[in-house]
């Protein structure tokens, strides 16, 4: 299919033919009018309600799943610290992202088969499941388990919501009602870590997850009462399940759980110049290859057409959301443990200390979506975000050096306001030249990315941390008893609360090392952002 042609000057013109003729995709309708007209390349999807209606049921749904990330972030050092697992910590978000990776290649064609909404209850379920698992465990595998079944749902979440979005909103209003989903999500994140260490210092991590299950049913019969969509993507004489590719997304699920785990693992369980380094490598590699030779040449119906990636802002902008989330989520972990360790604070005032990041996402992302909605142009958006980022982890370097103060605190906002501008704007420079039937697969690969790029900016984080952390101990502690020192150091964040004098200066003084490196990782993932945004082509909506 031949794409549009324009300079980077050229607005997209709504007058023409081919446009007018997209644009009726978007109509909304109210349950007594007649269905929406599709357009031949668009998943037949028909609204029979009204846009703020289905944005409305979305929230919730949005709100629970994005407070469940802080919480764990906020509960994660009391969870680790109760197994005695904390060099384990990273693989409460590690479960959960390899859950994510499980499930989600298959979420867009499986909503194009059997219909968004059912796939979105499916999420809620498994969101709901893995909260239980979680707040049930009796060991830290078990927390894991529940991880990454809440990963199989939160993708789900994430994704079906997205596409639901595409469905029924013009691309030039993409971004406004994305910033009202953003807000739910920054208000579940910024809610998330403050309720989730309230729970966890007085009634207990356990209930920060099983307090998430009835919510979800709530959320779920929402969607059950008031989300009225009508499907019908069935060819006759096809069985549904013959339509799913399951070979790539197999294939993909290894690719990218097999990176994950070298991620996480590397320098830790294992040396990077070793044969289990070599082997993850490998096999992730390979794997991948198969993918891609089996989206090319194999899948009848690919879940993944890798001709997406050539049409213009596609690959810019995923790239570009990628490196911004996995700049801030490295930042959002590291916080609470850095006023845990440093200030011995408590995890209801460590998960208060992302507050100030949250509602710079908030601020960025409603100002983006305005901005755009006003304007048409995404690219100044996309260019400044990684600059605006810059800030927080270029004054986190320069100035945490473990006494922070109220206002110095506060410097993660910049972080945010970058990530949330960043977030709504990609987004929209996605879909710019996308036709409507592209919009769910192309979602999906958005959805997948960041989510990889969640795992990779946690794990990529923590491994700086604690190899750094592991290095300046070995370095300042020596003698009889040193080793032993160390080891509980690295196991758990309540001996290091317990620590006085030079000892406990020591000991702070090598965490704090460890974080900065963390620090420059995400600075240098802002940068890339913004250098990778130059490349998108701008067009005024």
């Amino acid at each position: 299919m031949a794409q549009p042609q324009s300079d980077e000057t050229t607005p997209l013109n709504p007058g023409h033919p081919k446009y007018q003729a997209i644009a009726t995709t978007n109509v909304v309708a109210d349950e007594e009018s007649d269905a929406v007209p599709e357009s031949p390349s668009k998943p037949p999807v028909q609204v029979l309600t009204s846009v703020g209606s289905i944005i409305a049921v979305l929230l919730l749904g949005e709100f629970i799943s994005n407070a469940d990330g802080t919480l764990v972030m906020a509960a994660t050092a009391r969870i680790s610290s109760e197994f005695n697992r904390l060099q384990g910590a990273a693989w409460l978000s590690t479960g959960y992202t390899l859950g994510v990776c499980v499930a989600q290649p298959m979420y867009g064609k499986l909503g194009d088969i059997y219909g968004r909404k059912p796939l979105l209850l499916w999420s809620y379920f498994f969101l709901a499941l893995g909260c239980v698992v979680c707040g049930l465990a009796t060991d830290m595998w078990i927390a894991i388990v529940g991880r990454a079944l809440s990963g199989i749902g939160g993708a789900g979440v994430m994704t079906m919501s997205a596409i639901i979005i595409t469905d029924i909103v013009a691309k030039r209003e993409i971004a406004t009602w994305r910033s009202i989903i953003n807000l739910a999500m920054t208000l579940g994140r910024s809610l998330g870590g403050p309720v989730g260490g309230v729970l966890t210092d007085t009634i207990g991590w356990r209930w920060a997850f099983l307090l998430q299950a009835p919510l979800l049913a709530i959320a779920a019969l929402l969607v059950v009462i008031q989300l009225k969509l009508v499907h019908s993507d069935q060819p006759s004489g096809q069985s549904k399940i013959s339509r799913v590719d399951f070979r790539g997304s197999i294939l993909v699920a290894t690719s990218i759980g097999t990176l994950i785990l070298l991620l996480d693992q590397g320098g830790k369980a294992f040396p990077w110049a070793s044969l289990p380094t070599l082997f993850l490598a490998s096999a992730a590699m390979l794997t991948f290859g198969l993918f891609i030779y089996t989206e090319l040449y194999v899948a009848a119906e690919p879940i993944f057409d890798l001709a997406i990636l050539k049409r213009p802002n596609v690959a810019a902008s995923y790239l570009v959301s990628s490196f911004q989330v996995a700049a801030q989520v490295g930042m959002m972990f590291t916080v609470p443990l850095y006023f845990q360790v440093s200030e011995r604070a408590s995890s209801t005032v460590a998960g208060a200390h992302l507050i100030p990041a949250v509602v710079g996402n908030a601020i960025g992302g409603l100002s983006a979506g305005l901005f755009i909605r006003k304007t048409g142009n995404y690219k100044p958006v996309l260019v400044a975000a990684g600059l605006i980022a810059c800030i927080s982890y270029l004054l986190q370097f320069l100035r945490w050096n473990g006494d922070t103060g109220f206002w110095e605190s506060l410097y993660i906002v910049f972080g945010g306001l970058g990530s949330g501008s960043a977030g709504s704007a990609a987004f929209v420079s996605m879909t710019a030249f996308l036709e409507p039937g592209e919009m769910a697969m192309a979602t999906v690969g958005y959805s997948l990315l960041i989510n990889f790029a969640l795992t990779s900016g946690i794990t990529s984080n923590y491994t700086l941390l604690s190899s750094e952390f592991r290095r300046q101990l070995r370095r300042n502690l020596h003698g009889k008893g040193s080793h032993k020192i160390i080891h509980r150091a690295l196991s758990s964040i309540e001996y290091i609360a317990s620590l006085t004098g030079s000892l406990r200066e020591t000991v702070v003084g090598s965490y704090v090392a460890g974080l900065k490196h963390a620090y420059i990782f995400s600075l240098i993932c802002s940068l890339l952002s913004s250098v990778t945004a130059l490349t998108a082509r701008n067009h005024r909506l």
